[in-house]
């Protein structure tokens, strides 16, 4: 069962859990902050009433809080916090005072702990408990964690496996940054400011929302960027005709036998096919048959890909 801390009066304070939708770091899980806002709101209800990962998490969560106190020989222990003046309610998986890092997160993952994804919750029970580090501790997951089906179906704990493995304990330490936190808490503000403006509007719709919470010069850039893809989606068309009558072009050249032709403000050549040989090798039939070999000369590249902006236009019956 969640802790009633984090649940009741869930829509009266902000806590560290919601931070992930109020920074958007949620829509990857096909939560956006407008919905989320929504339900912060009191217009919807929240309808995620947890899985198997959350459930997971919330049975062993206990587990690795002892595992860690035997470990360091501290004494780390659930807490709360209210900040009525600012609308805060920390929840912290542990706190020990008297230690040189006092708060303690426990997460479960899957393939990776997501570090940048919990940060933003570290700094957050910093600040709200005053204190200076944070001990990120994740568990990962076994293959095996849950043999049921789908726990909100079945909804049945003896499908968990419950069995501790050390090994699948990462630990980091993230300390107290006050310029983050600035960050952070800018956002929080404003997505309050815009919730309050929800509550009295609930036909306020999305694009009207993000333009109280993100600003005028978001919306404004975004705008123009509608209006350049726009006229970008009307040039791919003009690019499939172009491409289509080249083809059309190419075909009547050979018909005609022409090599080139000479319109007064172009002229066209057709170029003939060509046809090369390339050396490759079959690294999958090579690693099978002597990966010895394989390995000795297996060269480990890693790319790095900078992060970009995706745009994905509507369909009209979106608009």
């Amino acid at each position: 069962m969640a802790n009633p801390n984090v649940t009741i009066d869930r829509q009266k304070y902000v806590g560290g859990s919601d931070l992930p939708s109020i920074l958007g770091l949620n829509a990857k899980y096909g939560t956006s902050v407008f919905e989320f806002a929504k339900q912060k709101a009191g217009i919807i209800p929240n309808s995620f009433k947890g899985n198997q990962f959350t459930k997971y998490g919330q049975v062993m969560e206990p587990v690795i809080r002892d595992y860690i106190n035997a470990k360091y020989q501290v004494n780390y222990l659930e807490d709360t916090i209210v900040d009525s003046d600012r609308g805060y309610r920390g929840n912290t998986d542990g706190i020990d005072r008297n230690v040189d890092i006092p708060i303690l997160e426990i997460k479960t993952f899957g393939e990776e702990l997501d570090i940048d994804y919990y940060t933003a919750q570290c700094q957050f029970y910093m600040e709200t408990f005053n204190q200076d580090a944070c001990l990120l501790v994740g568990y990962k997951r076994p293959v095996d964690f849950y043999t049921g089906v789908d726990y909100e179906l079945e909804n049945d704990d003896s499908y968990f496996n419950l069995e501790f493995d050390e090994n699948n304990i990462v630990e980091h330490t993230i300390y107290r940054d006050p310029k983050l936190w600035a960050k952070i808490e800018e956002r929080i503000i404003a997505f309050k400011k815009a919730v309050e403006k929800l509550r009295k509007n609930h036909d306020m719709t999305e694009a009207e929302f993000n333009k109280i919470f993100y600003g005028t010069d978001l919306i404004k850039m975004s705008n123009k960027m509608a209006k350049l893809e726009n006229r970008l989606l009307k040039y791919k068309d003009i690019e499939k005709e172009h491409k289509k009558l080249k083809e059309d072009l190419y075909n009547l050249f050979e018909e005609k036998g022409i090599l080139s032709f000479d319109t007064g403000t172009m002229k066209i050549t057709k170029v003939a096919p060509t046809s090369y040989d390339t050396v490759s090798i079959d690294t999958a039939k090579l690693k099978e048959e002597n990966e010895e070999i394989y390995n000795k000369y297996k060269v480990t590249k890693t790319t790095n890909k900078k992060g970009y902006i995706l745009i994905t236009a509507k369909k009209e019956s979106e608009k």
